[in-house]
């Protein structure tokens, strides 16, 4: 419904070439984006309640088919978007679709590498079905991004009134207003609770719950990661997508601010895509330990949040004079440094995915080759 109402939308658009530009992005982008993952939903939850089944997803040892369109394609759809966004009046109803690809190739490339890598090293496992792996991603997609939005939006106006009555001056309650008149020791300590605190640990605790909702599957160790990578990437394209949208918003920003900034948030999807998969795969490993009682596992969820945190808190030091009361730091000295951290940072959470995704074992075969007999001489 969301997605029919935006396609509805595009039917009144401006004429001038940057607003143009901007509300085709936004209505035909929204449109995409919501009618894909609904429609997949819908699909999948009319294909289970009329009990037709599944297929299973086939195991691939070729995972460089899934590497090459993130390494390939992705900086080629950068250049490509890079060019209509400084030419608006050229290509407008193209640049949706440049700019859903960009947003997406990174999560699904990851999500299906990890899946493959899952399959590969735990060959006993319950047949992971399409279902199961798109009913992962778009739960975090909707999900977890709908609970999030909702506890982050409620942190940000309740606390932010609270310490502009304490602290600042004007209307408490005129957020977007007055949180610049914090002083600047309160308006950096109130923007890091919003990004290093508490948005990982809201976000991760309900990207983490898939563990939970598909407690019915019971899936070991190896399985509830993969499942945390694939609420991480789905929950990157929907808030990837989002705050696309005021990129190129040029009420917001100056036809040069929009051509320098595009490039580098395009840029910066790869690594998104990254973040979320490995901090949600290990808050999921954390819900996977707290469920069965396994202790080292439980410290999962914490480091999710950490590595979430820290990602936020490295953009914070690199363009915290423009988030929230704007009380950040405007350093060129301090921006090399937040973007060597992230590019380290970035490399560290693949390094974690690789490793992760090929030692974790589930632990024991799925019930069914029990009761065929059919069981490994050893443990797998």
């Amino acid at each position: 419904m969301n997605g029919l109402g935006a396609l509805a939308l595009l039917v009144d658009v401006d004429d001038g070439p940057r607003d143009k530009l901007f509300q085709v992005n936004a209505f035909l982008g929204t449109a995409i984006v919501t009618l894909s993952l609904g429609g997949v939903l819908v699909y999948q939850a009319a294909s289970s309640l009329g009990a037709t089944a599944s297929r299973a997803m086939g195991l691939r040892t070729r995972w460089w088919l899934y590497v090459v369109p993130l390494v390939v394609v992705f900086p080629v759809l950068v250049w490509l978007g890079q060019l209509e966004v400084d030419n608006p009046e050229r290509l407008p109803w193209l640049f949706p679709v440049t700019n859903v690809l960009i947003v997406s190739i990174p999560s699904i490339a990851l999500a299906l590498f990890v899946s493959q890598r899952y399959l590969r090293y735990n060959p006993w496992a319950w047949p992971f079905s399409w279902r199961e792996w798109t009913s992962g991603l778009i739960y975090g997609a909707v999900g977890a991004t709908a609970m999030g939005a909702i506890i982050n939006t409620a942190y940000v106006i309740l606390a932010g009134a609270w310490i502009i009555s304490a602290k600042g001056s004007g209307d408490a309650w005129a957020i977007g207003d007055n949180l610049q008149t914090l002083p600047t020791g309160w308006g950096v300590a109130f923007d890091l609770s919003v990004l290093s605190v508490v948005a990982p640990l809201n976000e991760e605790f309900w990207k983490g719950m898939l563990v939970a909702f598909f407690f019915f599957r019971r899936g070991g160790a190896a399985r509830c990661f993969t499942w945390g990578v694939l609420a991480g990437a789905g929950f990157n394209i929907l808030e990837t997508f989002q705050n696309s949208l005021a990129v190129v918003n040029p009420d917001q920003l100056s036809e040069q601010q929009i051509s320098e900034q595009w490039w580098l948030f395009a840029v910066g999807r790869a690594g998104t895509g990254a973040l979320h998969a490995t901090a949600t795969g290990l808050a999921a490993l954390g819900f996977f330990g707290l469920f069965r009682r396994r202790g080292i596992y439980i410290m999962g969820y914490p480091l999710g949040v950490l590595v979430h945190g820290t990602w936020n808190f490295l953009n914070y030091t690199l363009a915290g004079d423009a988030i929230l009361s704007g009380s950040g730091p405007d350093s060129a000295l301090l921006d090399v440094l937040s973007v060597a951290g992230l590019v380290a940072l970035f490399g560290l959470c693949l390094a974690v995915l690789w490793v992760l995704s090929g030692r974790l074992r589930d632990g024991f075969p799925a019930p069914i080759y029990r009761v065929i007999g059919m069981v490994p001489l050893t443990k797998p």
